[in-house]
């Protein structure tokens, strides 16, 4: 038979205090000194004690008459070099993610806040003791937006979903859309709309980033339909004007596939094409519906509602730390028609 699970009260006796005191400890309570919060947690890590936050919410609630899942936060992780840094990001799929995780979590009577990983300029750990002094059980990454990021905390306190595709925390479960099913549509509408050389350019850190599934979809493709002499991908660390216009002026692709917003796109322009009229540009990270520009929309609120969904449903299963079996849930992306392409026959 399996072990009984260890109960506060049998943290109590090992840390010779009283019930009470766990109680206080594992609740933040002022109260209690500093070193008796810190003995008494050392011992729930000994004993591999866990706390069922709805358990305590729901003895919370009796005492104050409320709803146990109001006093329930999860938190809504950043690690970009600013606290805003995501909310002033080019793209706003960061936003859309955490709009649509908070009108699931408070649909369901959860709130959520966002929490920056650098805040005061704690470090990681000290980050993660402050989430766990909070009473948070759980967490929702949002994209890392670098690959040099590690995010390294105690994670044994927490129920963790990860938004996107983010190498260093691939061991959660995650939410992102389908990236290579995003390519495969896109270079499909390609053809539909009569490119024969559709170009694939991206920065080396977003490829890696994504597990390099544009790329994979992208090369797949060409095989697949027999492309003759296909447009080597434009791979570069930074857009430049001298990598983007020499590509084009080598391969000579008739649509340029990509994450396109921003300074490629730019660039392009300022080399004199018109789009689409010399050259077509397809997004694969179009920010929404009836956008300007032709490509993939990522939908990002439906895809923090689900991850939203799947953390409450780990609270409620009392999974925390890292999952023996992470599994990734992919949403497909939809073509936006948008006016960077050529016009629909």
């Amino acid at each position: 038979m399996p072990d009984t699970p260890n109960t506060m009260r049998d943290v109590a006796r090992v840390a010779r205090v009283s019930v009470a005191t766990v109680s206080k400890c594992l609740a933040n309570k002022p109260d209690v000194s500093a070193a008796t919060r810190e003995h008494v947690l050392r011992v729930c890590g000994e004993l591999r004690y866990r706390l069922n936050p709805l358990v305590a919410a729901l003895m919370q609630a009796r005492r104050r008459n409320a709803n146990p899942a109001s006093h329930l936060t999860l938190a809504f992780v950043t690690a970009f070099p600013t606290a805003n840094g995501w909310r002033q990001h080019p793209s706003p799929i960061f936003q859309q993610m955490f709009a649509g995780a908070l009108a699931r979590a408070t649909e369901r009577n959860y709130k959520l806040e966002h929490f920056w990983l650098y805040q005061d300029g704690m470090s990681n750990q000290r980050f993660g003791k402050m989430l766990f002094a909070r009473g948070i059980p759980g967490l929702l990454l949002a994209p890392i937006p670098s690959t040099r990021i590690t995010v390294d905390i105690s994670w044994s306190p927490f129920s963790v979903v990860v938004l996107g595709l983010t190498p260093s925390t691939r061991q959660f479960h995650r939410v992102s859309t389908d990236y290579y099913q995003g390519m495969l549509l896109a270079l499909e509408q390609c053809a539909r709309l009569g490119y024969r050389r559709p170009g694939f350019a991206v920065r080396m850190e977003t490829t890696e980033r994504l597990e390099h599934r544009w790329e994979a979809a992208y090369l797949f493709w060409q095989k697949h339909n027999c492309v003759k002499r296909p447009p080597k991908p434009l791979i570069v660390s930074e857009w430049t004007r001298d990598a983007v216009l020499g590509w084009l002026e080598h391969e000579k692709p008739d649509v340029i596939v990509g994450p396109v917003l921003g300074k490629l796109e730019s660039i392009v322009r300022e080399s004199g094409r018109s789009v689409p009229g010399d050259i077509g540009m397809v997004g694969l990270l179009v920010p929404g519906a009836g956008d300007r520009l032709s490509g993939i929309i990522q939908d990002g609120e439906t895809i923090g509602a689900v991850a939203a969904d799947q953390l409450i449903s780990q609270i409620g299963r009392n999974e925390k730390g890292v999952p023996a079996h992470p599994i990734t849930h992919t949403m497909l992306g939809h073509w936006n028609q948008g006016e960077t392409t050529r016009k629909e026959k």
